[in-house]
């Protein structure tokens, strides 16, 4: 397991982000770039009003040192810390037992106590999220922590049911989720792959929001206080 720090410029916060200042976030994704794509402008709209973010891999099913190298540049660009959860041989989320990865997350909730966990949601088009998502869903039983879910997120555009109930304005971070994401090159640019789509996405919910750019979120549970 491999952690890299980050600095963090300051963004007041605002809205539900205010909640999480000074507080613990932590943000798990399947592969390298998952964070990127369906939260990146969270992540760095949390990191820049004084949340402390821990964004966790769990595996890595290709070209393991370019894309954790690419994970780590793509966190320091987000202002976040970064953790390999199996960073010693690739594969996928389902060549690991489920009470493994369960107990892997639970370890991590206990370690670091967030304030809100963030994750795949429950509907997405690949398998290994939705694996990711039930073992963060399964950590709920140790004790109250907010939990959200970021846009089903692939290389390509599919179609998949995601309905959010909060959105987050990245106006101001686009252009940082963007550079996370372009960090990603293996993904991407040595595949001819295009990101734009991403922007329009963000574009859409940030009409949605009332906003220029914004990422929506599934609320699976959330303390209103």
């Amino acid at each position: 397991m491999t952690t890299l720090d980050a600095e963090k410029p300051l963004i007041k916060p605002e809205g539900m982000m205010a909640k999480y200042v000074g507080k613990k976030v932590l943000v798990v994704g399947a592969h390298p770039d998952d964070i990127e794509l369906g939260a990146g402008g969270t992540v760095a709209r949390l990191a820049a009003s004084g949340s402390d973010v821990r964004m966790v891999v769990v595996c890595t099913p290709n070209n393991l040192k370019a894309r954790n190298e690419e994970s780590k540049a793509a966190a320091r660009e987000l202002g976040a810390k970064i953790e390999f959860l199996y960073d010693q041989r690739e594969m996928r989320v389902e060549d690991i037992k489920s009470y493994e990865l369960v107990s892997r997350i639970d370890q991590l909730v206990r370690e670091l106590d967030p304030a809100v966990v963030i994750t795949h949601a429950a509907s997405n088009f690949h398998h290994d999220h939705v694996l990711v998502y039930k073992a963060c869903q399964a950590a709920q039983r140790l004790h109250f922590f907010d939990m959200l879910c970021f846009y089903p997120n692939s290389c390509h555009p599919v179609t998949t049911p995601f309905h959010p109930q909060a959105y987050v304005d990245i106006s101001d971070v686009i252009g940082k989720k963007m550079a996370a994401i372009h960090k990603h090159t293996t993904q991407f640019t040595c595949r001819g792959l295009t990101t734009d789509h991403y922007v329009g996405v963000a574009r859409e919910y940030g009409r949605l929001a009332g906003c220029e750019y914004a990422e929506g979120l599934e609320i699976s549970r959330i303390n209103l206080g």
